[in-house]
């Protein structure tokens, strides 16, 4: 059976989509790293800020 067109619609538009999203998950996941260690860092800090301050209203205290 002969068919009409050289490419399935399916198949052009996933030849369309790919290219774009490609470039998103490129672009993303740097980005999604740079947020889990900028995420991890701040923690830190804040915990270590939380731990000095502990440290000082348990010496003030005595």
């Amino acid at each position: 059976m002969a068919r009409d067109t050289i490419v399935s619609w399916k198949a052009f538009a996933l030849f369309l989509l790919f290219p774009p999203l490609a470039i998103i998950a490129i672009v993303f996941f740097p980005l999604t790293l740079l947020v889990l260690f900028w995420l991890y860092y701040r923690g830190k800090n804040e915990a270590r800020m939380e731990g000095t301050t502990e440290l000082r209203e348990s010496s003030t205290d005595n």
